[in-house]
């Protein structure tokens, strides 16, 4: 397999939707945002700068120490963030719907702190970044929402910090298991399905800890009831006792 494309966004689809439905999409994936209460004008201002562009697999939309060109709005899909500390790669986490992708570039860096590469094809809100700055200049009502959204995120990765040095590996796989239902859960026959298909590898990056450990934990949730698979996807069978034992964990 070859290395990610680096590249932004650029597949925009007026042309296939048109720009009423192109619209809608706009106010669906900004209500979907940490920015969803943002009123107008502020709001229309936002929505008018931006673009809906398709985000391919595997495509990088942000790359650590290049100049950032844009704040994007996932509204599908999964991004992965990381980044490279002394040639270790430092995984940050993985983005969905609703969530902004190289916000850290909104305090004025000149170079992307983090690369963010598409893992799960989707959508997104395509902001550019000189008219955003220029928008955040003039608009208090903008610059205190994006503010709430940075501090939202600081507080994130605070919390996962603290499970990192507090939680044991089981506590931090059940708080995973709870937070990717929240945000990428589907109905399913035998409960709620994690739409997003990640690898007991993957898991294992997100929690600090190995393949082979979330291996045996996940069989232990599937022999207790409380999981299953779908094709190779996890099913939460029980998410009120999962939660329950998340915080007796």
């Amino acid at each position: 397999m070859g290395q990610p494309k680096v590249r932004g966004p650029t597949l925009g689809i007026e042309g296939a939707r048109g720009e009423a439905p192109q619209d809608l999409e706009k106010e669906r994936i900004l209500s979907c945002s940490p920015l969803a209460q943002l009123a107008s004008p502020s709001r229309r201002a936002l929505l008018d700068l931006g673009r809906i562009e398709r985000l391919a697999r595997r495509q990088r939309i942000g790359q650590q120490g290049a100049p950032p060109r844009h704040l994007v709005v996932l509204g599908a899909g999964r991004v992965k963030v990381e980044r490279v500390v002394e040639g270790r790669v430092v995984p940050l986490g993985h983005r969905g719907p609703g969530d902004l992708v190289g916000e850290s570039a909104l305090a004025g860096a000149t170079a992307a702190s983090e690369s963010a590469t598409v893992l799960d094809e989707g959508e997104g809100l395509v902001v550019p970044l000189p008219g955003l700055a220029r928008l955040i200049a003039a608009d208090a009502a903008l610059r205190q929402a994006l503010a709430a959204a940075l501090v939202a995120r600081k507080l994130e990765i605070e919390a996962r910090l603290g499970s990192l040095l507090l939680c044991t590996v089981e506590a931090r796989l059940l708080e995973f298991l709870r937070a990717a239902a929240a945000r990428w859960g589907r109905p399913h026959a035998s409960g709620q399905l994690v739409s997003a298909p990640f690898t007991h590898a993957d898991i294992a990056l997100l929690i600090g800890s190995t393949r082979e450990t979330v291996t045996l934990l996940l069989g232990k949730l599937k022999r207790a009831g409380l999981i299953s698979f779908d094709r190779r996807r996890i099913v939460i069978r029980d998410g009120a006792h999962l939660a329950a034992r998340a915080a007796a964990t």
